[in-house]
């Protein structure tokens, strides 16, 4: 698993706290993965941020969407001929960050490709208290019921590369929880986490299933997840009171501005309501 993963410089200058880096893995969720990409870009308030998707071979028209996108310069792009999976391509979207040259994000921000940015403040509340705590792991708790603890959700999750990505620690893995062995590595090296209510304060919103409602709406009966996807589709928004009517929101504003064509049209970072976005 780590023979192709490139760890963190271990000498690298000290990285600007506004340097956050965005990796996310699409697989056939276009229009997720553009709605993640357009909330990222229109209500959070971070001029340091820049966005990495993987898009892991896709073929509903996402890795179009996301090339045009990246010609216009809102993300980079990482693109595979095949799916090698979510714990792999968020290796190679922190490896591509730690292997190129330049200057290095202090943060790398973890997303889902269902999950939205809802509040402009996001990262200023989140890295706050990180500063706060000394910490290298900032995540959502919630109960791992396979192996009975509580963690991080992995839809939303901020970590220090300089002290995560190293040996010892990273990567992720393949499988049902890519962050379990990470998290637990790096509890043992005594890393400091910071939970911070991501989707329970309406800093983003999880829609939840969503790569099982893309196999669902795609209609390919030969897809080995599509009788499981034919009733385990319907987005849960985390549980949080208020997500759903605040996810369709965004979700028409996002259509209405953007129309067929998301990547041409988004636009810089304007507030959007009274205090942003809420999922209260």
């Amino acid at each position: 698993m780590a023979s192709d993963v490139a760890w963190w410089p271990a000498r690298a200058p000290e990285a600007s706290r506004e340097r956050v880096a965005v990796v996310s893995v699409s697989y056939n969720t276009r229009e997720l993965t553009g709605l993640l990409l357009w909330s990222l870009r229109r209500i959070v308030n971070w001029p340091g941020l820049e966005i990495v998707i993987v898009d892991n071979g896709s073929r509903d028209g996402s890795a179009e969407l996301l090339a045009d996108a990246e010609q216009a310069g809102f993300c980079a792009v990482l693109a595979n001929d095949v799916n090698r999976q979510h714990g792999p391509g968020l290796n190679q979207g922190i490896s591509w960050l730690a292997s190129r040259p330049g200057p290095l994000p202090a943060w790398i921000w973890i997303l889902d490709s269902d999950v939205i940015a809802a509040r402009p403040d996001v990262l200023a509340a989140a890295l706050g208290g990180a500063q706060i705590d000394r910490a290298a792991l900032v995540g959502e708790s919630q109960w791992d019921p396979w192996h009975q603890i509580e963690g991080f959700g992995l839809y939303s999750l901020l970590l220090d590369p300089a002290q995560v990505w190293r040996p010892g620690i990273g990567p992720f893995t393949d499988g049902g929880d890519p962050s379990f062995d990470l998290l637990s590595s790096a509890a043992r090296s005594g890393l400091r986490p910071a939970a911070f209510p991501f989707t329970a304060d309406g800093h983003v919103i999880h829609r939840g299933r969503g790569s099982l409602a893309a196999v669902f709406e795609g209609g390919d009966r030969s897809h080995p997840l599509y009788d499981w996807a034919t009733g385990h589709h319907d987005p849960h928004f985390g549980g949080i009171p208020g997500a759903g009517r605040r996810y369709q929101e965004i979700l028409r504003e996002f259509r209405t501005e953007t129309g067929q064509h998301p990547a041409a049209r988004l636009r810089p970072p304007r507030p959007l309501g009274r205090g942003g976005l809420q999922a209260g």
